[in-house]
Order: C-alpha cells, then sequence, then structure tokens
C-alpha cells in the first residue's frame, strides 16, 4: 500500500509536467496578449511621441510567443522599434522631446539623417501593415484586442 501513493503521486505529477509541456501555443500567445492589454492601452492614449518605446519590451514577449503566421509581421513592428531606440540612445536624445522639425542643435547633419531614416523605418508601410496584421490577428484568434 505505501508504494501506491507514491506512485499515484507520480502519475498525477507526470501527467501535469506533460500537459504544461504540450499546452496549445496560440493559447499561450493569447494569454500574453490579455497580460498586456492594459500595458498597451496605456501606450496607444498616451500624447508622449517616446512612449512607444514603452511598449517594446510587450511586443518582444509577444513576438517572443507569437505563433508562426504572424511571427514575421511581429519583426516587421519590433525590429525597426529596437533600430530607432538605439539610434536615438547613440545620440544621446530622448525620444520624448524629439522634433524632425527642431531637433536638438547639438545634433549634426549626419545624426539627424540617421535618426530620420529610423523613424522612417517604423512608420513605414511595411511596419504599419505587419501592426495591422498583429492587430487583427489578436481580434480573429484571441477574441481581444491588443489594446482597448
Amino acid at each position: 500500500m505505501r508504494h501506491l501513493v507514491p506512485a499515484a503521486t507520480l502519475a498525477a505529477l507526470a501527467g501535469l509536467a506533460l500537459g504544461g509541456c504540450s499546452r496549445d501555443p496560440q493559447e499561450r500567445y493569447c494569454e500574453t496578449v490579455e497580460h498586456h492589454q492594459a500595458a498597451l492601452t496605456e501606450v496607444a492614449a498616451s500624447d508622449d511621441p517616446g512612449a512607444v518605446f514603452d511598449a517594446l519590451d510587450a511586443y518582444v514577449d509577444l513576438a517572443e510567443q507569437a505563433p508562426r503566421d504572424i511571427s514575421d509581421d511581429w519583426a516587421a513592428v519590433v525590429d525597426p522599434l529596437r533600430a530607432l531606440e538605439r539610434v536615438l540612445a547613440e545620440h544621446d536624445v530622448d525620444p520624448s522631446d524629439y522634433s524632425a522639425d527642431t531637433p536638438p542643435g547639438r545634433l549634426d547633419d549626419a545624426a539627424r539623417a540617421e535618426i530620420e531614416a529610423a523613424a522612417r523605418d517604423v512608420g513605414s508601410e511595411q511596419a504599419i501593415d505587419a501592426m495591422a496584421a498583429v492587430e487583427q490577428h489578436a481580434l480573429d484568434v484571441c477574441g481581444t484586442p491588443l489594446s482597448r
């Protein structure tokens, strides 16, 4: 009788472990969407142009959890944002304060051009279409928007 309890316990633990490993990736992704929804809603409602970088960690997490059918779309959203964030940091520019019309006077023409090129990539048709695709996917598959 002593051996039945450990055997039953092991069987239950094995079932939990197997169940955890075989979780549906789509379900896991949808849980990640719901987890980040409040933060992404705040970012979407913000007037701060630098707020998009507050969403970057959430976007990266979503990209890592994304099903294969939208992983390229997430890359098209995340990669340009990371590049712009890197360029701004290299030139010690606060994204909340940067304006293409009145860039900081300490930036030379090459730095301004680099920042503007990275910003154009973030606002490119490819990035915008990719963002629309991941938003639509969240609605269609998860039944919820990325932000409310």
